[in-house]
């Protein structure tokens, strides 16, 4: 039976199902809240916002885990990170694992990870992790992707405390329909730890460079970190501070249609 009156989370992944960093996460949202987790079958980092169209896919129920004040449901997936969040709300939310009814009812929150790596800047493009945010703000559900820089354990924990306190006092309901959250935690330790910043995204790229080795080409390179404006996530994210950048849906750049509708009027 679930209870109604606690907040109804929905969990997400681009590592997989066994990731124990979401699971930790997990345990951590369960006391406070009804968690589903809905995670692909194996890790998916990098695949973007890809979804399965010319395939079926399959879901597997895991046993749930017992943690302190609740228990976690657990799904896998033999899709992408979009397909569990997108199968999660637009058909388990109502109709369970059946055809028919018995889901659990809508979702309060999406949170995406905890990832193991960054996802600040233009990595936000290409993450698995991203999507699972964004997918959810496509539907009408508050986003909120959570990534680690690097595996310092305390930072893990100031993920999990920041996604209680975001459970606990309802703070997803102030992200507007139509955006989510890109949030990334420092490699910092508790000295080292600045705390939070509300951030722009980066546009630094990548030096990407290409090795060729047994007959294949290899994709290697890294960012320039202290090289982005000192508002952003990336450089911001170097100097030891949590990044929380606001995204949106809506794509529109709107001087380049203002200036397409001029070029319209044109005889």
């Amino acid at each position: 039976m679930h209870d109604n009156l606690k907040t109804r989370v929905l969990i997400a992944n681009d590592d997989g199902i066994q990731s124990d960093y979401m699971l930790a996460l997990a345990c951590a949202l369960a006391p406070y809240a009804e968690v589903f987790v809905f995670a692909p079958d194996m890790e998916q980092s990098g695949v973007g916002h890809a979804f399965t169209i010319r395939r079926g896919l399959s879901v597997k129920r895991h046993d749930p885990i017992e943690a302190l004040g609740g228990n976690v449901e657990l799904y896998s997936m033999s899709g992408t990170p979009a397909d569990c969040v997108k199968f999660a709300l637009g058909h388990f939310a109502t109709h369970g694992l059946s055809t028919e009814g018995g889901g659990p009812g809508p979702f309060d929150v999406c949170f995406s990870g905890v990832n193991l790596g960054e996802n600040s800047g233009v990595s936000s493009l290409y993450s698995g992790t991203i999507a699972g945010a964004r997918e959810a703000a496509l539907w009408g559900v508050p986003g909120i992707a959570l990534s680690l820089r690097g595996t310092t354990a305390n930072m893990l924990d100031t993920a999990k405390e920041f996604a209680v306190s975001i459970v606990k006092k309802r703070l997803f309901e102030q992200i507007p329909v139509g955006t989510f959250w890109n949030v990334n935690f420092p490699k910092a330790t508790a000295e080292t730890f600045k705390g939070f910043k509300a951030t722009r995204m980066a546009l630094g790229m990548f030096t990407d460079h290409y090795s060729y080795e047994e007959n294949l080409w290899q994709l290697a390179g890294h960012k320039l970190w202290d090289k982005q404006p000192v508002d952003s996530d990336d450089y911001l994210l170097e100097q030891g501070y949590v990044t929380i950048t606001p995204h949106r849906i809506d794509q529109t750049d709107e001087k380049s249609l203002e200036l397409i509708n001029k070029m319209l009027e044109v005889d």
